[in-house]
């Protein structure tokens, strides 16, 4: 474990190139975030070390236009990622006050309806709001994920230069379950609300 610092001049990239000199089978990068620190977590995975790390971007295929942004050759990219891994947290509905109601399916958010189809009513859950709450409902956090797996088409996609939305129906269609649907789900089973999977996903 390295802890930068700007004055010794011990920067994050010098820090990892240090790391890489010890041979280590694992790398955890806390952020990659510039372009030096990018290539040498790029090349550092090219020779043979596990290298896992964060990058900040709205969703899975959005990573890979950030690391084109940051200089890292296509070709590179599509070779040495394996996985990309998007999150966001929602509150939790409170177990104590957690209530449920039918509501017909028109007054629901646009986006949502495709996810509950032939149905002209949904039972949402929601929290009463109690002591146990201080009264907001909520309780305690859950995230809400998806998970990009490196195939052959998304490596064609990104070696062509096609954007995020390209890659993230080619990673769709491979059998990604995204954010928003896995956010879905976890309302239709009472563990948070439409609301918040609204406010975190960004949906218009």
């Amino acid at each position: 474990q390295i802890q930068t610092n700007q004055i010794t001049g011990l920067t994050f990239a010098k820090g990892l190139r240090s790391l890489v000199r010890q041979d280590p089978d694992i790398i955890l990068v806390g952020e990659i975030r510039d372009e030096e620190t990018a290539s040498i977590a790029i090349n550092s995975a090219m020779t043979g070390h596990l290298v896992l790390s964060s990058l900040h971007t709205n969703d899975a295929a959005t990573a890979i236009p950030r690391f084109m942004d940051l200089n890292i050759e296509p070709f590179l990219i599509a070779s040495t990622i394996n996985i990309i891994v998007a999150q966001r947290l929602v509150r939790k509905i409170c177990t104590n006050c957690k209530a449920s109601k039918t509501v017909p399916i028109d007054q629901i958010h646009e986006d949502f309806k495709q996810y509950y189809s032939n149905k002209k009513e949904i039972r949402l859950y929601h929290g009463e709001g109690c002591e146990m709450c201080h009264q907001s409902g909520y309780q305690g956090r859950v995230g809400i994920f998806e998970v990009l797996v490196m195939n052959d088409g998304i490596r064609e996609a990104i070696i062509k230069k096609e954007d995020s939305d390209i890659i993230q129906k080619e990673a769709i269609k491979s059998g990604m379950t995204t954010m928003l649907e896995d956010g879905v789900e976890k309302v239709k089973t009472g563990v948070t609300t439409l609301e918040e999977v609204v406010r975190v996903t960004k949906t218009k």
